[in-house]
């Protein structure tokens, strides 16, 4: 899947396309929170900056119509299936001179030791950018007037919300 977000305004801003067609505009609510409606209505999903209560760098709650949180993104990492990804991760085999390309990665961290984001402890947090992974997107134009995001079938079903996240996330801090 391919998402394409462009900014309207604000960096809160936005209109996502996918295959060339508009799918999804991101507007913002209030100070904090910003909406995303699908075009056709049938969606809409909540982004908070604040991740149990507290507002971090490169975090955000995202929020289902009903209020539900169904992705929590915690200083570049979130929790699918089980499974820990990392925004801006380095994949294996890929060299350190990837990191100074445009593009970034998002990656399914292997041999991870935990499975859930509130479980990382502050020493391994801080050594991240060490973990490798197995490739299953990537970002480009970070937070730019245009954002590009391709994503693996193994995310396809938090696409759009996650495509958004990761536009807030860039373009917002």
């Amino acid at each position: 899947m391919e998402y394409f977000i462009r900014r309207t305004g604000s960096p809160k801003d936005a209109d996502i396309f996918q295959s060339g067609k508009l799918v999804a505009r991101l507007e913002k609510e209030n100070v904090l929170e910003t909406v995303l409606r699908t075009e056709d209505g049938s969606k809409i999903f909540h982004f908070d900056p604040k991740v149990d209560g507290t507002i971090s760098p490169f975090s955000s709650t995202v929020y289902d119509g009903a209020r539900k949180a169904i992705l929590k993104i915690k200083t570049n990492c979130f929790c699918h299936d089980n499974q820990i990804y990392m925004f801006k991760s380095l994949p294996e085999g890929k060299s350190m001179q990837h990191h100074l390309s445009g593009s970034k990665y998002i990656c399914r961290l292997l041999n991870f030791p935990y499975h859930g984001l509130n479980e990382i402890d502050p020493e391994t947090r801080e050594r991240l950018s060490r973990h490798r992974g197995v490739d299953v997107g990537t970002l480009s134009g970070l937070g730019k007037l245009k954002h590009e995001v391709k994503i693996g079938d193994e995310l396809s079903d938090i696409g759009l919300p996650l495509s958004a996240a990761s536009y807030l996330l860039y373009s917002t801090g």
